[in-house]
């Protein structure tokens, strides 16, 4: 049975050494626990595969010029990497990647990756004062001292090409909000949803979202 289990033979070995029903009882509760996180993980995996398998679906029908009004039924955890004024954008990524390695991330391409703009600075026209960085872990050890991007309402809308292209869309972004009496709070959440398909960046597609006061 504790073969069937995946239970190693030093684990074997060290059972055997003091086999008791203690020890056994033991043993075993690690291995539920192994197992358990092991279900979250591949339930987490699920979900992103789901997801990257629904944007390439989109992809062939999208309308980019369209503003969406979506739910996001889950809240979702985010690792943040602070971005400081200043410091090459080569350096920033370099902190994400050593980030990654704190949460024991073995494959990067594992995480979802995105930017943080505070609403507070949309509405000023401040479109450049990105205030994070952020990493979304499929399976992340932990929750404490992550940030929460909340479950609700957002706007999703999406941008085309370069991020010089972003400040003009986030203009068309609030001039919809507007006509539509939206109000924004918290942070717009910006992710890349082509990279794995597209020769260049003119090609490359921003998925923004902003949650909605409801």
């Amino acid at each position: 049975m504790l073969r069937e289990l995946n239970v190693s033979i030093p684990e074997i070995q060290d059972f055997l050494k003091n086999r008791s029903a203690s020890s056994l009882e033991t043993l075993l509760a690690d291995k539920v626990r192994e197992l358990d996180d092991t279900i979250s993980h591949l339930k987490a995996l699920r979900a992103s595969m789901n997801e990257t398998r629904w944007n390439m679906s989109a992809l062939r029908n999208l309308d980019l010029s369209e503003v969406s009004i979506v739910e996001k039924p889950e809240t979702h955890y985010l690792v943040t990497v602070p971005i400081s004024q200043g410091i090459p954008f080569e350096q920033e990524i370099e902190k994400v990647v050593a980030e990654a390695k704190k949460y024991q991330l073995k494959r990067l391409h594992d995480a979802s990756y995105g930017s943080i703009l505070p609403v507070e600075d949309l509405y000023c026209g401040h479109y450049h004062n990105y205030s994070a960085l952020y990493m979304e872990l499929p399976f992340p050890p932990h929750r404490k001292g992550l940030h929460i991007q909340p479950k609700g309402t957002y706007l999703r809308a999406f941008c085309k090409g370069s991020w010089d292209k972003l400040p003009g869309r986030y203009m068309e972004i609030l001039t919809y909000a507007e006509e539509n009496h939206l109000q924004f709070y918290g942070f717009a959440y910006e992710k890349g949803i082509n990279e794995l398909v597209i020769d260049t960046f003119d090609d490359y597609i921003t998925q923004i979202e902003i949650p909605i006061k409801t």
